[in-house]
């Protein structure tokens, strides 16, 4: 295609779609990778495959066997059925970055860093679906985790915009942060219709009491010029007054939710829940929060349902 019949669109391809650099050329060049050896592992599978596939038809033949002449009984052939089911369960929890149509890679992510329960360690995605067919459509993610089932949202439904083409295929990038170890499996949506998943086993992160810092004569427990809050602290069961410093938020920002989670549990805590008011670069929310349980917990901070920061903080016996 010469420079004068390119649409005038053609160069956009060329600049990232995120705001803020969220990926490293050598990430973009181990998707490449990832997807190369994807191809040739799928391609030496397909003899497995078949064979695979003879041997549950053996299976069947006996099980069908064992059935007609009375050898198998129905409660037999009831725990066998419920074997195979627990089976394909576990199959689908094996974690996977990677998912397969059609002996395709359909869906693929790339975790930035070493991602942690607890912080954003940003995600690459790739759905190799043409932007032309997806061009009026919208792509949400949401995080499942297996022992609890616990939902959370990892992107919002999002419209898909030409800034997202890459090619064949369309790219885009999430926050990656989950609230407490375990085993995730991300759900790929596109206009509320799942087309397949991911699953990542989430290692802990280390509990890190947050510091403090100093800002226009006051002293703040939490992340250096991102945030925190001027308080005396929690102390189990008992209510305080807290002064919440957020830095950065984006102006449209309206909303603000501050989660929990105590060190060694999975259940979370919802603090606090409020509209947000203040100057783009530097807002304070003025609230009161209690935690029941004495020890470390996790303050997950989210603006506008999206993660903005986490901070651990200690809870004192009353």
């Amino acid at each position: 295609m010469s420079n004068e019949t390119k649409p005038q669109w053609y160069e956009q391809l060329k600049t990232p779609p995120f705001d803020k650099p969220m990926f490293t050329p050598q990430m973009e060049q181990q998707v490449l990778q990832q997807r190369l050896r994807k191809q040739k592992q799928y391609r030496a599978a397909k003899p497995l495959q078949a064979t695979a596939i003879i041997g549950m038809a053996v299976v069947m033949a006996v099980v069908l066997i064992l059935a007609v002449t009375g050898r198998l009984g129905t409660d037999s052939s009831t725990d066998l059925a419920g074997l195979w089911l627990r089976n394909d369960d576990a199959k689908a929890w094996e974690p996977h970055s990677v998912y397969m149509q059609h002996s395709i890679p359909l869906i693929e992510a790339i975790p930035g860093g070493d991602y942690q329960a607890g912080w954003a360690s940003s995600c690459y995605w790739l759905l190799n679906i043409p932007y032309e067919q997806l061009q009026q459509s919208t792509i949400q993610i949401t995080a499942t985790e297996r022992s609890t089932g616990m939902t959370v949202t990892e992107l919002p439904e999002t419209a898909i915009d030409r800034t997202m083409s890459n090619k064949d295929s369309i790219r885009f990038g999430s926050d990656f942060a989950l609230p407490f170890a375990g085993t995730w499996r991300f759900d790929v949506k596109i206009d509320g219709e799942r087309k397949g998943d991911v699953v990542f086993e989430i290692p802990d992160s280390d509990w890190q009491i947050a510091s403090s810092f100093e800002f226009e004569n006051s002293v703040i427990t939490g992340n250096n010029m991102r945030m925190g809050y001027v308080s005396s602290g929690f102390t189990a069961g008992k209510p305080n007054k807290f002064l919440w410093h957020l830095f950065n938020v984006e102006k449209q920002a309206k909303q603000i939710r501050v989660n929990a989670v105590k060190q060694g549990s999975t259940d979370v805590l919802t603090l606090l829940e409020t509209r947000l008011s203040g100057s783009e670069w530097h807002t304070t929310l003025p609230s009161s929060m209690q935690l029941p349980e004495s020890g470390l917990w996790r303050l997950l901070v989210y603006v506008d349902d999206k993660f903005f920061d986490s901070m651990v903080v200690v809870v004192k016996e009353p």
